[in-house]
């Protein structure tokens, strides 16, 4: 599985944290854009115009939610 994840570091984001170290405690391997820094905050708006809040993360491509919707995928991906 390929795990993608947007976030952003300004201006800080608790969520976007807890995402990355949870995905780092359990050894999973992810790509992690940043918006502002890997892809302009305009270019990710006009490709994913749904999304509203980070961080964004897909599986495979699909977008999947949040960090919270995250945590209750993780143990199927462990």
């Amino acid at each position: 599985m390929n795990i993608t994840m947007y976030t952003r570091n300004e201006p800080p984001c608790a969520y976007c944290e807890r995402a990355k170290s949870m995905l780092s405690y359990y050894n999973i391997e992810y790509n992690n854009k940043v918006i502002g820094e890997d892809i302009s905050k305009d270019d990710f708006v006009k490709k994913y115009p749904e999304i509203k809040t980070v961080p964004a993360v897909f599986f495979d491509n699909k977008f999947i939610g949040g960090a919270l919707e995250l945590e209750k995928e993780v143990w199927n991906i462990k």
